[in-house]
């Protein structure tokens, strides 16, 4: 196989041999029973976020049954893997997620989950299968690999917190990856195709917690207290117009206030003390980010202020937004067209991902693995209990990650940004 693939060249604009592609299709045909058993098994054994125990050793035997070499990161949930290819040369890495939500799961899936009151919601099944097909294809084509491959299966990426769990092991590094992968499922765009986007896909995301305190009383002598309730109230409203009215409306943001609690509901006329307020933030730029920090603090403030109360703000930044590198997208393309899969250029979206913060450390391009498919009943959004994944697309994710490997190869050697540079999106 070795030689066929290098006496065949790429055409035109390609970097990967024809034979190369060819083989990689062929693979995910023949493995493709073994795709749609991997994420039977998974689908039906989800497990919390940095509780999955079953699901790491159930992944670590399936490597080391493919002679991939499963490296000890001191973690008790989460594997990475590491293939050597025929040749030295760059490190690419492919990274999937495995955690489940605390959802009953109540989807036609004709095989659901065994797990009471836990689910996998968001696809993380789908993402382990098309990361384990991966590699299995890529075991096939080690001696036609001019480079290795890490296998990253992160855990806890629904606690936002995987990433960084990590990082801090050093998944990087020992090879260093030179480029990295990820994808997820996307129901909002058809089984068939995958995403092809250059520049931010996905927002990141901040939280906030913010407290006025007033003085309490009865709520019958209301000149004697100060009431923290209407002053939230005004609060509220106020910061509805940081994106209406303090933003472009080319610069797309998000802003709510989801959580409100204040006094008893035991009681109707007791002014509280406080009031407690907590909401999100969705931003597609670190300036907007810093500039809504900035002015949700002086509201919070001054608005206070005017009403005799005083008003605190905690500002969270969980993680950045999700950006696909520009110059890893003729990489990508090829990649997805090589598999057979359409590419598609969707429109961003103000849900986040954590595979973002690996982007501040390594260049890095995030697909959308079409998944939607109303024949199949697979029209539910994340974290819905109807959640569904149309299995007939994991050959195509499995195909993805797979051609990534060559084509991101090609790229590094090509040069991409490094650290430095990355760290300033």
């Amino acid at each position: 196989m070795a030689g066929r693939a290098g006496n065949e060249k790429a055409p035109a604009g390609n970097v990967v041999p024809e034979a190369v592609k060819r083989e990689v299709r062929e693979r995910m045909k023949e493995l493709e029973p073994a795709f749609q058993a991997a994420f039977r098994y998974l689908h039906q054994h989800p497990e919390l976020s940095f509780q999955e125990v079953e699901t790491t050793r159930y992944i670590k035997k399936k490597l080391l049954d493919m002679g991939v070499e499963v490296l000890d990161i001191g973690a008790d949930t989460g594997v990475v893997g590491l293939l050597r290819g025929g040749e030295d040369g760059p490190c690419i890495g492919l990274r999937a997620d495995i955690d489940a939500l605390p959802i009953q799961e109540a989807s036609t899936s004709p095989f659901p989950s065994k797990n009471d009151g836990i689910m996998h919601a968001c696809g993380h099944d789908v993402h382990m299968t098309c990361l384990l097909g991966a590699a299995a294809i890529l075991s096939r084509l080690r001696d036609q690999i001019h480079g290795s491959v890490k296998f990253i299966f992160e855990p806890g990426e629904e606690a936002v917190t995987g990433s960084r769990y990590m990082l801090d092991r050093g998944v990087l590094d020992n090879p260093r990856v030179d480029a990295l992968f990820g994808l997820h499922n996307q129901p909002l765009i058809p089984s068939g195709t995958v995403s092809v986007h250059s520049g931010p896909l996905m927002a990141g995301v901040d939280r906030i917690h913010l407290t006025i305190t007033g003085k309490g009383g009865h709520g019958g002598i209301p000149q004697k207290n100060r009431d923290p309730i209407v002053a939230a109230s005004s609060f509220i409203l106020a910061a509805q117009t940081i994106v209406s009215r303090n933003l472009s409306p080319l610069d797309a943001a998000v802003l709510s206030i989801c959580y409100v609690n204040a006094g008893s509901s035991q009681v109707s006329n007791v002014t509280p003390e406080s009031v407690e307020m907590a909401g999100t933030v969705r931003t597609f730029r670190s300036e907007t980010s810093a500039f809504i920090e900035k002015r949700l603090r002086t509201l919070v403030e001054e608005i206070a202020a005017a009403f005799g109360c005083e008003g605190e703000l905690e500002y969270i930044h969980d993680h950045p937004f999700t950006y696909d590198l520009p110059a890893l997208v003729p990489a990508a393309r090829e990649a997805v067209l090589g598999c057979g899969a359409q590419p598609i250029d969707p429109e961003p979206i103000t849900a986040s991902e954590d595979f973002s913060v690996f982007e501040r450390h390594v260049p890095a391009y995030f697909y959308w693995l079409g998944t939607g498919n109303e024949e199949k009943d697979c029209v539910y959004a994340w974290h819905s209990p109807h959640f569904k994944a149309d299995t007939d697309i994991l050959r195509l994710g499995a195909g993805t990650y797979a051609l990534s490997v060559f084509t991101g190869i090609e790229a590094v050697k090509r040069g991409l940004p490094d650290e430095q540079d990355l760290s300033k999106l």
